[in-house]
């Protein structure tokens, strides 16, 4: 081997280790009570979520394509049949994304519950670990997906790929590996094995059926990796190795000093945002504005002549599409325009907006198109520390209305209380009996209750309610 090429392996395999090394020591990881409190919060929203997308027709038509759930002991939240603790990730990954309602860190472009929370559970249910147990481990499946995520923000979206199918299972396998009690050499070979392997997923196609499948399969690749090396199956430091490692193949010019911990002891965790609604992130700010200028409760579509939303240039890239009679749900979920005119014809922002019903209403889609996005310069200048909009709402009978967001509500800049996220949870779960003493069981749970009673309990507390 070349000495180039073997320092250069070395430098990668430091740079790794550096990284991984506070993440899989033993003891609580969470040092202190707010980043304990953002990880439950995590948790509890992405269950909702779970909940909220396991019912839909995007959900029943993957579980047909991937055939009958094998016989195991792992939870897929919202389903009443346990299965193997790989098809488990895979579903509750495809959950997480279906409807747009996961958190997100605006600063590595990407969202790290995905990949990180559904191995996690999965995991857990073979160990058996306790509920603070599976927090150290999303603390540390964050920490890493959002470090990986950054050394390559934004370089790797403008390249063309989705940083979720790319970083996400790195992310996944540190969470899934401390839950197993993988050493440090055993992490870093199953962090490997799952760059090796990471989906490429195609920011082009964010708008297809296909894209909660890149979550799904970033989950479940996440889970396999920690069994991998367990086995010896893993990779060596190659994978951050240059000229051709998986930084280099991402970014021309990946930030190296991002992939390491800030000094200040900081989580990455506790800069995450959540999401008070269902829908693209980008299409949040507009839908603020709207709320604030309209209000609560449903508007009368003809009573608007036009809605003009100024913002940031990666906004209308990603989420300017007007929505069709035929848009997949993808779409809908990616689309201001829809996020907007839903908004204003049920006065509702909850996952209610993406049942069939509303999907093709007449009246909403002739409302989302006369919508019309137009570019902020100054918003454009300061993303992502601010996610700016101005939304000017034209009326049939002459009056204009203005209103400006500079934070979204979710950013940590604007955090959502407790009490919110559980608003929302109760929302996700349908006003479901059951719901309020679901999020009271795990809000309130000791760190030592054992995930697979929590599981358990939630599963039972949603069968009675479908029958």
């Amino acid at each position: 081997m070349a000495r180039g090429t073997q320092r250069s392996r070395e430098a990668g395999r430091l740079q790794l280790q550096q990284l991984l090394r506070p993440l899989i020591a033993p003891g609580d990881l969470s040092g202190s009570e707010t980043t304990r409190t953002k990880a439950r919060l995590c948790l509890l929203d992405a269950i909702g979520n779970m909940v909220a997308a396991s019912g839909l027709p995007e959900a029943a038509a993957v579980r047909k394509a991937e055939g009958p759930l094998p016989e195991g002991a792992a939870t897929v939240v919202g389903w009443p049949q346990p299965t193997s603790t790989r098809r488990a990730a895979f579903h509750n990954g495809v959950h997480s994304d279906l409807l747009e309602a996961q958190d997100g860190h605006r600063f590595a472009g990407l969202h790290p519950g995905e990949a990180t929370i559904p191995s996690a559970l999965a995991i857990a249910e073979v160990t058996g670990a306790s509920l603070g147990e599976v927090i150290d481990a999303i603390v540390a499946g964050y920490e890493t997906t959002v470090r990986f995520g950054e050394t390559l923000f934004p370089e790797q979206t403008q390249n063309g790929f989705y940083p979720d199918g790319t970083c996400g299972p790195p992310g996944g396998a540190v969470a899934a590996s401390r839950l197993l009690g993988s050493d440090l050499a055993t992490t870093e070979a199953a962090v490997s094995a799952a760059l090796f392997n990471a989906p490429l997923s195609l920011v082009q196609n964010l708008r297809d059926p296909v894209k909660p499948l890149s979550a799904g399969t970033a989950a479940e690749l996440a889970l396999r990796a920690a069994f991998w090396a367990r086995e010896g199956l893993g990779a060596g430091p190659g994978s951050l190795a240059e000229p051709h490692g998986f930084l280099q193949q991402l970014s021309p010019h990946p930030h190296l000093d991002r992939l390491r911990r800030p000094a200040d002891g900081s989580w990455a965790i506790d800069e995450v945002y959540l999401k008070p609604y269902p829908g693209g992130r980008h299409a949040h700010a507009p839908l603020d504005a709207v709320r604030e200028i309209l209000g609560e409760g449903p508007t009368n579509p003809r009573t608007i002549q036009e809605v003009e939303v100024a913002t940031y240039r990666a906004a209308i890239s990603l989420t300017g599409s007007a929505p069709t009679r035929t848009s997949p749900l993808a779409e809908l979920t990616q689309s201001t325009r829809y996020a907007i005119a839903a908004g204003i014809c049920d006065g509702t922002t909850g996952p209610e907006r993406f049942e069939l019903r509303r999907r093709h209403d007449p009246a909403l889609l002739a409302l989302s198109r006369r919508i019309r996005l137009v570019e902020d310069p100054t918003a454009t200048r300061r993303y992502p520390k601010e996610t700016r909009a101005t939304v000017t709402i034209a009326f049939g009978d002459g009056r204009t209305e203005r209103a400006a967001v500079r934070h979204r509500w979710g950013d940590p800049e604007r955090p959502m209380s407790v009490e919110q996220v559980r608003a929302k949870f109760l929302r996700s779960l349908a006003g479901r009996h059951g719901a309020e003493a679901a999020w009271e069981s795990w809000w309130s749970a000791p760190k030592d209750a054992d995930i697979r009673d929590l599981l358990a309990q939630l599963t039972r507390t949603l069968a009675r309610t479908a029958r």
